[in-house]
């Protein structure tokens, strides 16, 4: 599972490259890459592939994170250039923070305010357009006009995106996924329907920890054998390491009724 998800990211990493530097010029492939994208499938009549994300993630969680978004893709190719640098450099579980809901509703508000500039600057697929500007300015100068940018702003901001999230991986690993990324929390506000998740096995666990070391979500708590399906992106490497086939990717038996923003606002 692990090894088709690699292979399905790099694929999509390679077309969403190629169609954002080269344009129509690019294979005819490489246009799958935009339209496999939620943004703008949402911004579009028929909302195709946003429709069969809300549906895959319904149906398996987060997938959508660790396979076609370019963005997730690079950081996990700054993850894994850590690993091998220092093997011994391990994650650690976090508490998701609630500053991933606060940057969400932020973000719908903007929507509904129509002050699009915050979504070209905070959605994965615009900051790899306005970063790709610097090559074919042409292809964003209208869009990011309308956002009250100018070409020259709107690639240096996409640009310093890139490079702050592929420090934040370095440092952190998924931390942008999990933190700020609106599309990313929209997602997991549906984990509690999803209806296959990742668990652990108390009775088959044997703490060796191999699971939270390679969690870049950092979403896993061997201690208490939890698993916060909300932040996690379905990347299999925990189910990769695993020596006991304690931590499993399973039907959900146990679904919550409320979304995380209701768990927040009881909280």
């Amino acid at each position: 599972m692990k090894s088709f998800r690699i292979m399905l990211a790099l694929v999509m990493l390679f077309a969403s490259l190629l169609w954002l530097l080269l344009g129509t010029s690019a294979p005819v492939y490489a246009i799958i890459s935009e339209r496999a994208q939620i943004i703008p499938s949402a911004i579009q009549a028929t909302f195709g592939a946003t429709i069969v994300w809300i549906i895959a993630t319904i149906l398996f969680g987060r997938i959508y994170c660790a396979t076609v978004c370019p963005v997730g893709t690079l950081q996990d190719i700054v993850i894994w250039s850590k690993r091998k640098a220092n093997p011994k450099k391990t994650f650690r579980f976090e508490e998701g923070s609630k500053i991933r809901y606060i940057v969400l509703l932020a973000y719908l508000a903007s929507l509904i305010a129509g002050i699009i500039v915050v979504g070209y600057i905070i959605e994965p697929w615009n900051i790899m357009r306005n970063a790709a500007s610097v090559v074919r300015p042409a292809d964003t100068a209208m869009t990011l006009q309308a956002a009250g940018l100018s070409v020259g702003i709107g690639s240096a901001i996409g640009l310093a995106m890139i490079v702050a999230i592929l420090i934040w991986a370095w440092t952190g690993g998924r931390k942008f996924c999990t933190t700020l990324c609106p599309i990313g929390t929209a997602l997991g506000c549906l984990h509690s329907q999803s209806l296959m998740h990742i668990a652990i096995d108390p009775d088959k666990c044997i703490s060796c920890m191999k699971c939270e070391d390679v969690c870049s979500a950092r979403c896993i708590k061997v201690s208490q054998r939890f698993v916060d399906n909300s932040r996690c992106i379905r990347c299999f490497d925990c189910t990769d390491v695993c020596p006991n086939d304690a931590i499993r990717f399973q039907l959900n038996r146990g679904r919550h009724r409320q979304t995380p923003l209701m768990e927040m606002h009881n909280s």
